[in-house]
This record gives C-alpha cells, structure tokens and sequence, in this order.
C-alpha cells in the first residue's frame, strides 16, 4: 500500500477493504504540480479527478467580465475535480489550480467505473462524495443568505485553521464574495476591537 493515510481517511467514511484500495492505487498515477500549475481547466474534459497529497487547491470559475469567483479550496485528504460536469460528462467550466507546490493521486472517471462495477464499497463511497459535497454547497448558500461578510469570514477561519498563511487575503475574500478591500476593513475593525 502505497499511501495509508488517504486510505485510513477514505476507510473512515465507509468499510473499505485493504484490497480494494490496493486495486484503486494500481490504476492512480501520481501527479506534481507547481504553484499557480492548473490541475484542470476551463473547457478540458472532466473525466478525472484526485485526491490532494499534498498542497492547497483552489477552484475558480471566472465570469465574461473577467471577475473571479473561488467555489472552494481544497488541501491534504480532500478531492479536486469538476464533480458536477464529471457527472454530466461535460467539458469542466472551473479552473482548478495550485495555490503551492503540490502532489496528487489521480484517477480517471473510467477507473472509477470498473471499481464500483467490481465492489459495492466505491459505490458507498462516491454516495458519501455526493452527500458531502451537497452539504457543503446547501452550507454555503445558507451563509450567502443568513450571515454578514464578517460573520462569514470567522466561519471560514474556524472551520479551515489549516489553510491560514496557505491561502491570500485576494482569495479569501473572492470565497466570500466581497472586495479584497471590504476584507481588510472587517480585519482592521477585529483588530481594533481585540485591542
């Protein structure tokens, strides 16, 4: 085995036999990346995706003005990929690329294909893929809808420590949705009242 640690992690979201992941490493290549390298891009076919070894990740859709808007960032353990154009066997409309230099285990969706046709496990865990990531993307909409950009950014920060000093100021507040200069204010106005 090849790497324990990301199958520990996947065997704790459902049972999955040593084996199997064995099976799955077999058909992975592993991928280096640079930073600022795209993993995927814009208008490239979506029929693969990875598991981050190493590195931060961010996933950008970028409007006809030019403007950038970040979907979500992704570092060690999480997948990457344009999960919904996968599913629709569309051409990705999201940039993904490396925020630092990077490692990552790739897969082609074929693979995933000829696991779940071999076990019932890369069915449950790709169900679980969904889930997640419709909680997430439910959780982000309701904090569009229900909290301040302040209140966003402190959400950010407690339920992502690992990405501080990893990810910019430019960034963050692209996830957020506001200026990098609105950020700094909300900074500067935490600062001021902590004292």
């Amino acid at each position: 085995m090849r790497f324990p640690k990301l199958f520990e992690r996947l065997a704790a979201q459902v049972s999955l036999p040593a084996d199997e992941w064995e099976k799955a490493e077999a058909l992975a290549s592993e991928q280096v990346l640079a930073k600022r390298e795209l993993f995927l891009q814009p208008g490239a076919p979506s029929d693969r995706f990875a598991l981050v070894l190493q590195g931060v990740f961010r996933a950008v859709r970028v409007s006809a003005s030019g403007a950038e808007s970040i979907k979500a960032f992704r570092a060690e353990g999480e997948l990457i990929g344009a999960y919904a154009e996968m599913l629709q066997r569309r051409p990705s409309m999201t940039a993904i690329e490396a925020l630092e230099p990077s490692r990552v285990l790739v897969f082609r969706t074929r693979d995933l294909e000829v696991l779940e046709r071999g076990h019932v496990c890369w069915e449950r865990l790709a169900r679980r893929v969904a889930e997640l990531h419709f909680i997430l993307k439910e959780r982000r909409e309701q904090e569009f809808l229900d909290l301040t950009a302040e209140e966003r950014l402190m959400r950010f920060w407690e339920e992502h420590p690992h990405l501080k000093g990893r990810v910019s100021q430019r960034d963050v507040a692209a996830y957020l949705g506001i200026t990098e200069e609105a950020l700094s204010r909300i900074m500067s106005r935490r600062r001021k009242q902590r004292g």
